[in-house]
């Protein structure tokens, strides 16, 4: 066995360590083989056509992951996340999903999501040191 160690993603070698991981979950998860389980990507675009937010996850198991969602700084309490976050929550329903999970840590946005109905669900403390990363859900 050789085991190389890289910080240069090589594309073939994560597209089939993502397919084992999917055959393996697949042979675990039958009862759900017939959700949605497909990426999702949101893109907010100013009058210029430039992108100034954006939302990246996926459906998976009846929940849709948020895994990034960013607004430009200079573009920062105009609504753009929570249109952002909406408009999952509507995909969401499409996909018959029945939660929204995310995280974020302290120095991030934990605040804007409490408004927006989610729940913290956990904490992972001293990640990085001296904060704290929160896992948050929203039944919908």
């Amino acid at each position: 066995m050789k085991i190389k160690v890289t910080d240069e993603i090589n594309q073939e070698s994560h597209d089939r360590v993502i397919q084992l991981l999917v055959e393996y979950n697949l042979s675990k998860t039958q009862e759900f083989k017939n959700e949605i389980n497909k990426p999702i990507e949101i893109i907010a675009r100013n009058e210029l056509d430039e992108i100034i937010g954006g939302l990246y996850g996926r459906s998976i198991w009846g929940t849709l992951e948020v895994k990034t969602l960013v607004v430009k700084l200079e573009n920062r309490n105009q609504g753009i996340g929570r249109k952002l976050i909406t408009e999952a929550e509507k995909e969401a329903k499409n996909r018959n999903c029945r939660f929204i999970s995310l995280d974020t840590f302290s120095f991030q946005a934990p605040g804007f999501y409490e408004k927006l109905g989610f729940e913290k669900i956990g904490t992972e403390t001293d990640f990085p040191k001296g904060f704290e990363k929160y896992y948050y859900r929203k039944k919908i």
